[in-house]
């Protein structure tokens, strides 16, 4: 009987020669991220584009798969020193956190006959598949900053006695977001490296929470979809959005809804989440205008610059000044 086909998917790259620009079809370019490194996988069995990013002790790995019909796909985990967390289209996907899409890719018109050089547009679904990657030996020196990791086995030397949950870590709106977030982002240089690796520990900080959460209460569909409700009000709103009491009164709720409901809808409180989005909308802003810190103070609700930037960098580690001048 014959071996099925399989495409192996790698979540660490190795050794691997990288993909240039040039050979990377021209349908998968606008998924390209700038401050990558991108290995491809291409033959008539099917398309994998692997992208890659160092975030210090952490790694960012983004995957577009498609497969033809009848081949099967292999994950290779990225070694013992690594530990990796991760959303996948082939586990999860809906219409509000699409986990495929649709490349076109562009043929000449070759057809006997043909008297111009219309393009005919052929479009295959790829699958997303994300993960985040911490480096075990460093993770130790991360707990002092961010007491949560130290939820993981960091002095052990392999993954064997990391903490096990009976439910799986899953996709919502708050890991969707931060993929989005990472996938989307096209500057480069140290800009890109304080970007990346906030980042990547708020997306790994999401699963470290799981490992923690209490067992979970039984919530009927219709608080689960308010819970939504409010978490993309905050995504979507990050500026206008202050504090857990005005959720409150904007959405007529109590307060207690707002804690254990929504930590264990999104694995993070109500309270991260607003800085964590305030956060990446300040540094949008940073990078991408030239507004004053005291015009994206006032747009953000901060009583002035000072109190701004005190926040901004605590939470990025870095001068606003030298991050500005980076540009």
């Amino acid at each position: 009987m014959s071996q099925p086909i399989t495409k192996y998917l790698l979540i660490n790259p190795g050794k691997r020669v990288c993909t240039t620009y040039e050979q990377v079809p021209g349908y998968l370019h606008s998924q390209l991220i700038p401050n990558a490194k991108c290995f491809t996988d291409i033959d008539e069995d099917g398309v994998i584009m692997d992208q890659h990013i160092q975030a210090n002790e952490l790694s960012i790995s983004y995957h577009l798969i498609h497969l033809k019909k009848g081949v099967a796909l292999t994950t290779i985990a990225p070694g013992k020193n690594y530990l990796p967390v991760g959303i996948s289209g082939f586990a999860a996907n809906s219409s509000t956190l699409p986990m495929t899409m649709k490349l076109g890719k562009k043929e000449l018109n070759t057809l006997k006959g043909a008297s111009d050089t219309a393009t005919l547009v052929t479009e295959k679904e790829f699958v997303v598949s994300f993960e985040v990657n911490l480096h075990l030996p460093l993770a130790k020196y991360m707990v002092p900053e961010f007491p949560l990791f130290g939820a993981l086995n960091v002095d052990e030397p392999t993954t064997d006695k990391q903490p096990v949950r009976k439910t799986p870590y899953h996709l919502n709106e708050v890991n969707y977001q931060i993929m989005h977030r990472i996938r989307s982002f096209k500057a480069v240089g140290e800009t890109a490296d304080v970007f990346f690796r906030r980042n990547a520990i708020d997306f790994y900080a999401t699963y470290l929470r799981f490992l923690q959460a209490p067992p979970p209460l039984m919530l009927m569909e219709q608080y689960r979809e308010k819970l939504r409700e409010i978490a993309n009000y905050i995504i979507h709103h990050p500026a206008e959005t202050t504090t857990k009491e005005a959720l409150c009164d904007k959405f007529g709720v109590a307060s207690e809804f707002l804690e254990a409901p929504f930590e264990q809808e999104f694995l993070i409180t109500v309270e991260e989440l607003i800085l964590q989005e305030k956060m990446a909308f300040v540094f949008k802003m940073l990078t991408e205008t030239n507004r004053t810190l005291t015009h994206i103070a006032s747009v953000t609700r901060y009583s002035n610059w000072e109190e701004l930037s005190a926040v901004f960098e605590k939470y990025y580690k870095c001068n606003i000044a030298e991050l500005r001048a980076a540009q």
